[in-house]
């Protein structure tokens, strides 16, 4: 591998995760709305956002050989949590069976949120 590649190659991690969380997001099922925020789906988004987080923090980490400042986190929060929003809207507007749950979008944020206060403290 050259040395130009390197750096790219470290985002793998966090790249294959965003690709899985997004198969999973595009995958055709019947949904019925929950406003449980406790329910399993709920804890799975949350958990699905969480890994994306933390990867994506861990990604930075090894490319700058530093942990993010609080901008850098912030930008790296914002880009997972937004990107937890564009699937709700992807869902609700293109796949059929599939729709945009407001509750969804929130734990998604809640789970890239509490991933950035534990890998601060790491």
């Amino acid at each position: 591998m050259s040395i130009s590649t390197k750096p790219l190659f470290i985002w793998l991690p966090a790249l294959v995760w965003l690709l899985l969380v997004t198969g999973v997001s595009v995958m055709p099922s019947v949904q019925l709305p929950q406003v449980d925020f406790f329910a399993p789906d709920k804890l799975g988004h949350a958990l699905a956002y969480a890994g994306l987080m933390g990867l994506s923090w861990w990604c930075f980490t090894r490319f700058t050989k530093r942990p993010p400042n609080l901008r850098e986190g912030l930008f790296l929060f914002i880009f997972a949590a937004a990107y937890g929003a564009l699937m709700e809207v992807i869902q609700g507007t293109f796949l059929p069976n599939r729709a945009f749950e407001f509750d969804d979008m929130l734990a998604n944020a809640f789970g890239a949120a509490v991933a950035w206060l534990i890998v601060k403290k790491l």
